[in-house]
């Protein structure tokens, strides 16, 4: 087993023990610090000043949807066209994504690694995949405000 398996797994049954959490709980909050320690490092570069902020800034926004064994966080994400969408895999396992009407799906995500993938007005809507269950997800569009 390699070493970052044996410490997830050691944090996971420490953070189940201590917290007394829930299978989906443990599930949300390491992936979730798992996100912090990926793209922490970013964060302190632009704070420090060795990095401009503008290098890590793009035209389309982005949004992360992590993949969890029992669930995506967050499970609904609200995109325009061409906003650019980071499916990040803390699954345990190689995960595939398929929109409801098979309208789009991805490539297999494999564990721990990350798949970007760009909106069209074609792609809203739910989206799922399977782990040891199967979860599901949603892209709404974004409407534009009244005052827009």
């Amino acid at each position: 087993m390699p070493l970052g398996s044996h410490c997830r797994g050691y944090f996971r049954s420490q953070l189940a023990t201590s917290l007394n959490a829930s299978a989906i709980e443990v599930e949300l909050i390491s992936g979730l610090l798992n996100l912090l320690l990926r793209f922490g490092l970013v964060v302190a570069f632009v704070s420090c000043g060795l990095v401009p902020l503008g290098a890590f800034q793009a035209s389309a926004e982005e949004h992360i949807v992590v993949i969890l064994e029992a669930a995506y966080f967050p499970r609904n994400t609200t995109v325009e066209p061409g906003d650019v969408v980071r499916f990040v895999n803390e699954s345990g396992r190689e995960h595939e994504i398929f929109h409801v009407n098979g309208q789009w799906a991805t490539a297999p995500i494999a564990e721990g690694e990350e798949l970007l993938v760009t909106i069209d007005e074609g792609m809203t809507g739910p989206f799922y995949g399977v782990t040891l269950q199967r979860i599901e997800g949603r892209l709404d569009l974004l409407r534009p405000s009244v005052t827009d």
